[in-house]
């Protein structure tokens, strides 16, 4: 137990990881390090007595974090969370109790694009290229479109 709980604390050095990403490293670990399930399972365990592995403030960290350097839509930070395997009543939890305003965060991602499009003249094509950015970063189109004019 004592090497997997050795390259735990590696892998969680570099940044914080949900339960299901540390089990998948250490069961990947195991041939090489000949780990047993019991001793991943009772380091997994250790780990979330000591809070180094705890799900909902993972979750808080990395929804903060996102919409701070690259604002996204609550859609698509779930689906994020999911595939690093985060729990869906922990996801439902936490944005049950922390809501965000979605028209908010399209106008903080989309003031950055701004300046990118200003060279564009044509108001049409600056307007879809704006929408459309906002889109693939799981807006919906009157979020994005109510943002777009609050911007112009």
């Amino acid at each position: 137990m004592e090497k997997a709980l050795s390259l735990a604390y590696r892998f969680l050095s570099f940044r914080p990881r949900t339960i299901v990403e540390t089990e998948k490293y250490l069961k990947k670990k195991s041939e090489q390090y000949s780990l047993t399930l019991e001793e991943i399972q009772a380091t997994i365990e250790l780990l979330k007595d000591q809070d180094y592995l705890n799900d909902l403030a993972f979750i808080k960290s990395f929804v903060f974090s996102r919409n701070a350097l690259k604002p996204k839509s609550k859609r698509v930070l779930e689906i994020e969370l999911k595939r690093l395997g985060v729990a869906q009543t922990d996801i439902d939890v936490f944005f049950s109790t922390n809501t965000s305003d979605e028209t908010q965060l399209a106008q903080q991602a989309l003031q950055k694009k701004m300046k990118s499009l200003s060279h564009i003249t044509d108001e049409r094509k600056r307007f879809i290229k704006a929408i459309s950015f906002l889109q693939r970063r799981g807006f919906t189109f009157d979020i994005a479109k109510e943002a777009y004019n609050k911007l112009r």
